[in-house]
């Protein structure tokens, strides 16, 4: 993201960009002088650091309104000679420990006067920093929240044990349904042109990308889903328990892969014999596709919670939860 002027800033409040794990708007008055304000501002800092990096802009604020939380509202100018560039780096390196190493500060004026803004570049860390109020932080559903004891052990081993993040991804493909041959209408007038009818299928991809510093041979990972969601067909053989009072069946996924070895042809039919099955390590700063979950056709997600679990090689097992609402969706259409 390539953010170095004012247009830059009103561009994202105007094409309404949302906050995200790797952006944080943050108003004037998020900057103070007081302790507590010197505190948000590490938690804030030290979390991007601990998570996968990010840019924080001090200077736009976002709306108050519930639905729309996590939007640009507009740009809220900073005072440089109260906040200076020079004080920003030095309330965060005084108050984030150890040290963040590569934090780049850029100062966008806004006016002639001494409006500004603040875009505060933070990389992902090899190790784990700690806030002003002693607690590890790390970035979750756009916020800032404490971390679990073994999510500071996973940072700290960044670059000693693999470390995967499963990443969820919503594909949905919209198609054109054809009527049966035998119930095939015609309109009485020509010039009108025929309904078209479409449907929708579903399918949540499970990614997974290692985030540490060295290679994963092995992966393994289950994904608990809701009942309500999943295309019967394909899951009715799972056994099904009761989580929080919902259905929920457990399915399983790796880095295995079985390449083609032979394929014979038999008239209409075609099949294929395989190598045995394999891991195919994970290098670090890439992804791997483990599964394609089948979901309902024609469904509209909402509050919908999906439970994970991962372990890679020797590394401590990671465990989170997403809202279907939540995932990044992948929209694509049938070629007319």
């Amino acid at each position: 993201m390539n953010i170095t002027t004012k247009t830059d800033l009103e561009n994202l409040i105007l094409n309404q960009i949302e906050e995200n794990l790797g952006l944080d708007y943050k108003s004037a008055e998020s900057l103070g002088k007081s302790v507590g304000k010197k505190k948000e501002l590490s938690k804030d800092v030290s979390a991007f650091a601990n998570s996968n990096g990010g840019i924080i802009i001090y200077g736009i604020k976002e709306f108050d309104e519930t639905d729309k939380r996590h939007l640009p509202e507009k740009i809220d100018p900073v005072n440089r000679n109260e906040y200076s560039k020079e004080w920003l780096e030095q309330v965060i390196n005084s108050n984030i420990s150890p040290r963040i190493d590569g934090i780049k500060i850029t100062s966008i004026s806004l006016n002639e006067t001494s409006d500004v803004a603040y875009l505060v570049d933070i990389p992902k860390s090899n190790t784990a920093h700690q806030s002003s109020d002693f607690r590890y932080y790390k970035r979750f559903n756009f916020e800032s929240v404490a971390m679990h004891d073994y999510e500071v052990k996973d940072v700290m081993n960044r670059n000693k044990t693999p470390t995967i993040e499963l990443i969820f991804e919503l594909e949905k493909f919209t198609y054109e349904v054809k009527p049966p041959i035998g119930q095939i209408s015609f309109p009485i007038n020509r010039d009108i042109e025929p309904k078209k009818n479409y449907s929708t299928t579903n399918s949540l991809n499970i990614i997974g990308e290692n985030i540490g510093g060295v290679f994963a041979n092995y992966v393994n990972s289950f994904i608990e889903v809701p009942v309500s969601i999943l295309r019967e067909k394909e899951y009715e053989y799972r056994d099904t328990f009761l989580k929080n009072g919902i259905e929920y069946k457990k399915l399983f996924c790796d880095n295995t892969i079985r390449e083609i070895k032979d394929t014979e042809n038999y008239g209409l039919f075609t099949t294929h014999k395989y190598w045995p099955s394999r891991y195919d390590p994970i290098l670090p700063e890439t992804r791997l596709r483990f599964e394609e979950i089948k979901l309902k056709k024609d469904y509209v997600f909402g509050n919908e919670e999906i439970f994970w679990e991962t372990y890679a090689d020797n590394s401590a097992k990671r465990k989170g939860s997403i809202i279907m609402s939540e995932i990044k969706v992948i929209e694509k259409r049938q070629a007319e």
